[in-house]
């Protein structure tokens, strides 16, 4: 993912992606260049998943709407700002 941080730079907000017992990331696209950590820190939306959905959703092989829809996927805080995040996963 940090090779794709460019693309992340058009969210312009800070997401948290939690991944239970593997951890968390946190990233942060209202700077230039947009920068992950696993800083627990405030963030407009919280995506829940396992890490092993999160690889096959960067490698393309699982679409972030079907996510959601089978409950793969869970959101907390703003939607609308996880549509967007899910936009960008997409391209």
């Amino acid at each position: 993912m940090r090779g794709r941080l460019a693309q992340f730079r058009a969210f312009n907000a800070v997401a948290r992606f939690d991944f239970g017992k593997d951890g968390l990331l946190r990233l942060d696209a209202t700077r230039s260049p947009a920068s992950l950590s696993r800083d627990d820190g405030e963030a407009v939306c919280t995506i829940r998943m396992s890490l092993d959905n999160f690889d096959k959703m960067l490698e393309g092989v699982l679409n972030p709407t079907l996510a959601f829809a089978t409950g793969k996927l869970k959101v907390q805080g703003s939607m609308g700002s996880a549509l967007k995040l899910a936009a960008l996963l997409e391209e």
